[in-house]
């Protein structure tokens, strides 16, 4: 068995707003570390543990330069780390060879009420929608999955990504662990580490001991039919210039694609586009 683990940090628990990174690094740098050992704690105490080979984790945040390599390699000696930045399919590179997915530190889409740092990729997106559904990163990447026939078993994140995934009925079977509950973009009441802790290696436990070829791998359907909102007209200028673009107005740019591993990979070329 292999497990695929693909961390970014708006849903961590600790971290409140974006600057935490570089204001706070110390403190950010623990409560990262700390959330992913609590998985690892729960995989060894699992009793699939002696039927895990491997444990990959994607560094997927920012410029995918989180998390210590050295941390992680005395965490487990079957962990193997994806990092660095632009990569093919970011959040989800190395997909294949795996048999369940664990997203951590996951947030809502943007436009979400209610979300710690909401947004769907970059912050230069006021909105992404895929078949006419405001999407987040969490429901972007499960298409991708789909694609290569892989459950997600595990989302641990902030409560707006659980409103939206589960309250509101966009991934409802699929495990969640709330870190903390986000009263605004920028507010959030952090829930003690120690219960956040508990229920990690509980859920992870309950997971690797389900039948993965039973769990649902998500309802959209090609085509997928994207529509990016971007923030400013100069980024849906920059965006109209990739072919396979069109232009819907000043702020809209729509795209249209048949298969998971473009659509992500097309949405990361936006991203990249709009960092300048």
């Amino acid at each position: 068995m292999n497990i695929y683990i693909s961390f970014d940090m708006e849903g961590i628990g600790g971290i409140d707003r974006f600057s935490d990174e570089y204001k706070a690094a110390s403190a950010y740098s623990r409560a990262i570390h700390a959330h992913l050992q609590a998985v690892i704690d729960g995989i060894q105490r699992s009793p699939k543990n002696d039927e895990i080979e491997t444990i990959t984790v994607a560094d997927s945040h920012g410029d995918g330069k989180n998390l210590d390599y050295l941390a992680l390699s005395e965490m487990d000696e079957r962990i193997e780390l994806i990092s660095g930045y632009p990569r093919g399919e970011y959040m989800m590179s190395g997909l294949d060879r795996h048999d369940v997915i664990f997203f951590l530190g996951y947030h809502a889409s943007s436009g979400q009420h209610r979300a710690n740092m909401d947004h769907s990729y970059s912050t230069s997106f006021h909105r992404v929608s895929i078949n006419g559904i405001k999407c987040s990163e969490a429901m972007i990447n499960q298409i991708y999955a789909k694609e290569k026939h892989i459950p997600v078993g595990l989302i641990i994140g902030d409560s707006g990504l659980y409103n939206q995934l589960i309250l509101e009925g966009y991934m409802p079977y699929v495990e969640y662990v709330v870190t903390k509950d986000s009263l605004a973009h920028s507010a959030v009441v952090h829930r003690n580490f120690q219960k956040v802790r508990a229920e990690i290696m509980e859920k992870v436990a309950l997971v690797l001991d389900k039948d993965f070829s039973a769990l649902p791998l998500g309802d959209l359907t090609t085509p997928y039919n994207v529509t990016i909102e971007t923030n400013t007209t100069l980024h849906a200028d920059m965006a109209e210039m990739l072919p396979g673009t069109t232009r819907l107005d000043g702020y809209r740019i729509g795209m249209s694609f048949d298969s998971g591993k473009d659509l992500i990979n097309g949405l990361m070329s936006l991203e990249v586009l709009c960092r300048k």
